[in-house]
């Protein structure tokens, strides 16, 4: 009868235990302060609200151009109004902007290689905005 009881109580303590241990590591707060690194600066990202890309290019009548969504079409128009365009590319971190590139090109397929590039930044920025585990980001 006594054995029984023992039995009895070292399963209950058992299952009382393994209850109390179900929540241990399920639930993490990760609360680290996210940096992006690149060339010689660091941005504190933490508390960024609203994130956007900005794509630019000034022509040589010193007017600027919006080269977001530019197509090839759309390119060629502004290459045959100006021989080369300053094209400069950011994110923009609330009010703070972060160059990212910035460039003279005078063909569609040297802008497409800094498109291509700012564009891998942009999946790498905003996968780690996203990810709650990562603290800090190097952009290449």
């Amino acid at each position: 009868m006594m054995l029984a009881c023992a039995k009895r109580f070292v399963a209950a303590t058992m299952v009382l235990a393994a209850l109390s241990l179900a929540g241990c590591g399920s639930t993490k707060v990760y609360n680290a302060d996210k940096t992006v690194v690149y060339q010689e600066s660091v941005y504190n990202v933490s508390n960024v609200k609203v994130f956007t890309r900005r794509s630019s290019g000034q022509l040589a009548d010193q007017s600027m151009v919006n080269l977001a969504n530019v197509d090839e079409a759309g390119f060629m128009e502004l290459l045959a109004r100006s021989p080369t365009i300053r094209v400069r590319q950011g994110f923009m971190l609330d009010e703070i902007e972060m160059l990212y590139q910035q460039g003279t090109v005078s063909s569609w397929k040297e802008f497409k290689k800094l498109n291509k590039r700012f564009n891998s930044a942009s999946k790498d920025l905003n996968k780690f905005l996203a990810d709650s585990k990562k603290t800090q980001l190097k952009l290449k």
